[in-house]
């Protein structure tokens, strides 16, 4: 209730005059309980000041202050109360990875077959490939793939083509360990010829009379090897993948400079490009006619033996590039890709694709080492001296097979091989 301590009925204010208005006049006159008010009303102005005046200074804004009473309520309602963590779900987490490297690994897959969709390919009958059942067994652990170069020109098919290059690309599957077997293409085997029969000729000729698979069949006849799979290209197919992927790096000899001038000309008008003349020897990066001249000349540069090197130094070039610039496949397989045949499916590309980032270039070989390199009769070929013993080095420096003992068909082979020409 209001006090009634001032309150004198008809006490006038003139009784106050006289006196000088201040703050402690106003306490004396006022009613005690509403001075106790306005000293707590004034203190928490003042509490309200400073605190606006801190936040102004340190940048931050926070809550206006509270009455005291608030303020300790709202202080004592925190107490006993831990902050809340948040809590790693590890199955939700796994789900979630597990989902997107499904997701991934779909769209992977797909993007493969639609970029492997314009290759030239042929059906082929694996009772075709003249593989003996033991060396299948032997060489269970090897992939054998066979690249051949066709000496095709840019606008011709490659049927009836001869083959300048002949490489054996074998997978070791446990590890992924890659070695490129080349074969000289004089090399005097054992093949198909277009009636049917048999005969002993240059390997390059093999593709002429019955196109991959007599080649693959000749090399698995003749060498013991259990190939089944080959990829065929012509020459406008290297200079064009090595153009798509911006060049490849060759340590280009002395003695390589006046073949790669004179014949590269040549190579430029059956690509359809334009040779570049090479003026100095040493490291440097080929474009796609220079490259694909690179690997066919033979002439001054050791003969079949050396294009044999170089053709492997290339592949062997454009392959680890083509690895380490995947976004450059969808420029391959429109440009490139239909320009080979090969008798592998998508699927079968896809098992060797995926093993991709795993594969390691080992040491290449050459085949054979020992030959007779000469005219027989009026034709230069490349006899193995004997072809016994240069199957058993390549089983062993290949395949880690030591002591070989080659296939009772190699065996005949090599026999006829000695009768024809004399060469043991």
């Amino acid at each position: 209730m209001r006090s009634n301590k001032y309150s004198n009925g008809n006490k006038e204010t003139c009784d106050f005059k006289g006196m000088k208005y201040s703050p402690e006049l106003i306490r004396q006159l006022e009613d005690p309980e509403y001075a106790r008010a306005a000293e707590e009303y004034e203190r928490q102005a003042r509490r309200r000041s400073r605190d606006t005046e801190a936040q102004r200074r340190s940048g931050r804004t926070t809550e206006p202050a509270r009455s005291g009473a608030a303020a300790r309520s709202k202080k004592g309602s925190g107490r006993g109360k831990a902050k809340k963590k948040y809590k790693w779900n590890k199955k939700t987490l796994i789900r979630n990875v597990l989902s997107l490297v499904l997701l991934m690994a779909i769209v992977g897959t797909g993007l493969f077959f639609w970029l492997t969709r314009n290759f030239d390919h042929i059906d082929t009958d694996k009772d075709m490939f003249a593989i003996d059942p033991q060396v299948a067994d032997d060489l269970s652990g090897y992939r054998n793939i066979v690249i051949l170069g066709s000496d095709a020109r840019a606008d011709e098919g490659y049927d009836g083509s001869r083959t300048d290059a002949i490489i054996i690309m074998s997978i070791k599957k446990s590890n992924g360990d890659i070695r490129l077997i080349s074969v000289m293409r004089d090399s005097y085997l054992k093949m198909g010829y277009m009636d049917g029969s048999m005969v002993l000729d240059k390997i390059t000729h093999a593709h002429h009379y019955a196109g991959g698979v007599n080649t693959c069949a000749a090399l698995n006849r003749s060498l013991d090897l259990n190939i089944e799979e080959f990829v065929i290209f012509n020459w406008k197919a290297v200079a064009d993948a090595v153009d798509c992927l911006g060049g490849v790096e060759v340590n280009v000899k002395k003695n390589e400079i006046s073949d790669l001038n004179t014949w590269g000309p040549e190579t430029a008008r059956n690509t359809g490009g334009t040779y570049h003349k090479i003026s100095k020897s040493g490291k440097q990066t080929l474009d796609g006619v220079q490259a694909t001249t690179y690997c066919r000349i033979r002439k001054n540069s050791g003969g079949d033996e050396g294009r044999s090197v170089r053709y492997k130094k290339i592949m062997a070039a454009v392959m680890k590039k083509a690895l380490t610039h995947p976004w450059k496949l969808g420029e391959l397989s429109n440009t490139v890709f239909p320009n080979i045949r090969t008798n592998m499916t998508q699927l079968d590309m896809f098992t060797a694709a995926v093993r991709a980032p795993g594969y390691d270039f080992k040491k290449s070989i050459s085949w054979p080492k020992n030959y007779y390199a000469g005219l027989l009769g009026e034709i230069s070929y490349v006899v193995p001296v004997t072809l016994e013993g240069e199957v058993q080095r390549l089983h062993e420096r290949a395949f880690g097979q030591k002591g070989y003992q080659v296939s009772d068909t190699c065996s005949e082979i090599n026999q006829e091989i000695i009768n024809d020409t004399g060469l043991q």
